[in-house]
């Protein structure tokens, strides 16, 4: 662990003067400590296999090593700050052993059993944050199984009693971080139908496919309709000033329209056809006036008025990355004279994100938060262009998500990196 928050500080104190040595050689100080350390622990699996059943018959019980708190939070960190050094790095070899001993860790400490939520530890509910908001942040990034997400689903079906302690990566929200890693696993599995072109008949096996993934995404639309942001009352106060309960609560409600806003994008046929579809915690983020209010463009609005009502200087303006993206990269004008109102409230969005990521720049800096800009200001340029060179585009309701999505240009521009 020492050795782990050494290598983040030097990350993040030497990237202007690109001197990486010193952060490289507290990782690999870091990375040999923890295989020291793997090498003396033994994982169990959560579900024996009948051929391991067998072995356990067959030797006896054998001794095994809990899956210590440090050695977990260790690798989690190190994996979710490999950005740090390199940007266009998840980290993912080291998602992939984590998960193997979060796997084992939340079985030795019986945290997959229902309503347990409420008795973790603080150190406990610490590493459960940590691990799904990487599993979050990576799902954006990597391509993989939904199904290699279902490990999460015991945390998912918690059910606090009593006050909520905030976690400083998914605050109040853990839940909503987990839905929201199935729906980027869900967005990037349909970019990967595209390439499905190579043999014969591959049209009718690429729409079987993505009826599944629609159906999918309809099974996870009901799973975060069905969760309720906790009432601020609830949320214990952290003590720090500039992150009372209310941001956190803010947080929640955010991020929860941000799955909305990239499951609607993704999957436009699970609201065809809702003309009364209401998202609680949206009703009042709808713009002014008499033009149409597409869902897409209301729901942004919805997550950067909940952004803009938390103030500046608030400490959780580094979490904030993934939900300025989502919601600032949807924000196309309308290019009509009918419109022009909603243009002006366009423009003034644009202007209220640009300011916050200079300001999330300036806090956290690193190179991710410039990737982020990066792909928001491309956004914007390739939908004012389709706007202005009238190229067919009609204001049908998705702000142009299926020709102009964030994801896209992070891939085409190889700016894949971990928004947080």
């Amino acid at each position: 662990m020492f050795y782990c928050i050494l290598s983040m500080s030097a990350a993040h104190l030497h990237q202007y003067d690109n001197n990486t040595t010193i952060s490289f050689e507290y990782q690999a100080r870091a990375l040999s400590q923890l295989s020291t350390d793997l090498s003396t622990t033994c994982i169990l699996p959560s579900q024996p296999t009948h051929q391991e059943q067998e072995s356990t018959e067959l030797s006896g019980p054998s001794q095994t090593t809990l899956v210590k708190d440090e050695l977990l939070l260790g690798i989690i960190l190190l994996g979710m700050t490999s950005a740090w050094n390199d940007a266009s790095s998840p980290g993912y070899s080291h998602l992939i052993g984590s998960r193997v001993l979060f796997k084992s860790w939340v079985t030795m400490n019986r945290l997959n059993t229902a309503n347990t939520a409420s008795t973790m530890t603080d150190i406990q509910r610490f590493i459960v944050s940590s691990m799904v908001y990487w599993e979050a942040l990576s799902s954006f990034v990597v391509d993989q199984r939904t199904e290699d997400l279902a490990y999460l689903d015991c945390l998912a079906n918690q059910h606090w009693t009593g006050t909520i302690t905030p976690s400083p990566w998914t605050g109040v929200a853990t839940p909503i971080f987990i839905h929201l890693a199935k729906v980027g696993s869900l967005m990037r599995k349909k970019r990967a139908l595209r390439s499905i072109s190579l043999f014969r008949d591959s049209e009718v096996y690429r729409d079987a496919l993505y009826f599944q993934l629609v159906e999918d995404a309809r099974a996870l639309e009901q799973a975060i309709l069905g969760w309720r942001v906790p009432f601020v009352s609830l949320i214990e106060d952290t003590g720090d000033p500039r992150a009372p309960p209310k941001h956190f609560w803010g947080l929640a409600r955010c991020y929860r329209l941000v799955a909305f806003i990239e499951l609607y994008r993704a999957f436009p046929e699970i609201v065809e056809n809702q003309s009364g579809l209401t998202i609680p915690g949206c009703e009042s983020a709808a713009p002014g006036g008499d033009y149409h209010n597409p869902l897409i463009l209301s729901l942004a609005f919805g997550v950067l008025d909940i952004l803009k009502n938390i103030l500046s200087d608030s400490s959780t303006l580094p979490v904030q990355g993934l939900a300025l993206v989502a919601a600032g990269s949807v924000l196309g004008r309308v290019g009509s004279p009918e419109k022009a109102t909603l243009d002006h409230e366009v423009m003034e969005w644009r202007a209220f994100v640009r300011e916050r990521m200079v300001l999330l720049h300036s806090f956290v800096g690193l190179r991710p938060v410039k990737h982020a800009a990066i792909m928001i200001e491309e956004a914007w340029t390739r939908m004012d262009a389709l706007v202005d060179s009238n190229s067919g585009f009609e204001f049908d309701g998705n702000m142009l998500s299926d020709s102009v999505h964030w994801m896209d240009i992070m891939i085409e521009k190889r700016l894949e990196t971990i928004l947080g």
